[in-house]
């Protein structure tokens, strides 16, 4: 049993519009494959049976799922250390820019989150700077469309394939992990003040609540979006960033050319993205 050219469009024209992916030919097998399984766990006979479905579905929780395994879900303790680095260096400007305004808040978004461990580094490096030890209240939120993968975030329980980038540092585990059996734990202090939210960035209702970011972490996402689609997320970070604040994207990722909400700035090699302190027309007239 195979998946019919009008099938796929279907589901390919669903995908799109509510998520904003762009589904290329090599994805087609991976939507099969995942499709069949599902077929056999929700008892269904046929991918016309299965497309009715998800067509229908109020809640959208199965087209959510299907989201989820479309694109790369890789993700490990200290990704893209440069960036990491960066953002740690940026810690010291935010700080300052909190008390001129006097606020003692902190807040970091990271979007795509996955299973949590992007989220989790972050609020490492945040408690490991000694910049917002007293009296301060720092926030760390994660965003994705994945249940099971936030189930696994908020379990903050991972395996050695999590910590691949730190060359078998087993000081770092050791320090901020709990280990038993095979897992390791992250220890209570280091997510106390983390959150996640199972939402679509591509929907404005997702960053309900969430406003005056200090620095949105989005990498990797937006490599699979329209033009159309990445204008809307982008128009979604400018509305809940801080006028100070910062947007970091994947290495292989560029607003340039492609966005007036955002404008880049260069930071020991990394671009970084800040909102455009002369908005674009439309903006300006609402």
């Amino acid at each position: 049993m195979f998946m019919s050219d009008e099938q796929f469009g279907l589901l390919k024209d669903l995908i799109a519009r509510e998520f904003g992916i762009v589904m290329k030919g090599d994805k087609r097998l991976t939507l099969h494959t995942k499709i069949s399984h599902r077929l056999s766990i929700l008892g269904m006979q046929s991918y016309g049976d299965y497309c009715r479905y998800v067509s229908s579905e109020p809640s959208k929780k199965e087209l959510y799922n299907i989201a989820s395994h479309i694109t790369n879900n890789e993700t490990y303790f200290f990704r893209e250390k440069h960036q990491l680095n960066v953002f740690s260096e940026l810690l010291n400007d935010i700080k300052r820019y909190r008390q001129k305004k006097n606020q003692n808040r902190v807040r970091v978004l990271s979007a795509g989150c996955s299973s949590g461990e992007e989220t989790y580094t972050l609020n490492i490096l945040l408690m490991e700077s000694g910049l917002f030890a007293w009296g301060w209240d720092v926030i760390v939120e994660g965003i994705d469309v994945s249940s099971a993968a936030l189930k696994r975030a908020k379990s903050a329980e991972y395996t050695k394939n999590s910590f691949r980038m730190l060359n078998g540092n087993h000081e770092f585990a050791k320090k901020y992990f709990d280990h038993a059996d095979d897992k390791f734990i992250l220890k209570k202090p280091y997510r106390n003040n983390v959150g996640f939210l199972h939402a679509n960035v591509l929907q404005p209702g997702a960053f309900e609540g969430i406003s005056d970011v200090d620095v949105i972490f989005c990498r990797n996402i937006l490599i699979y979006m329209s033009d159309e689609a990445l204008e809307r997320i982008a128009l979604n970070f400018y509305n809940c960033i801080s006028d100070r604040g910062y947007l970091i994207l994947g290495s292989s990722e560029s607003l340039l050319q492609r966005t007036e909400l955002f404008v880049p700035e260069y930071r020991n090699g990394i671009i970084l993205y800040r909102k455009n302190p002369n908005p674009p027309s439309a903006l300006r007239q609402e």
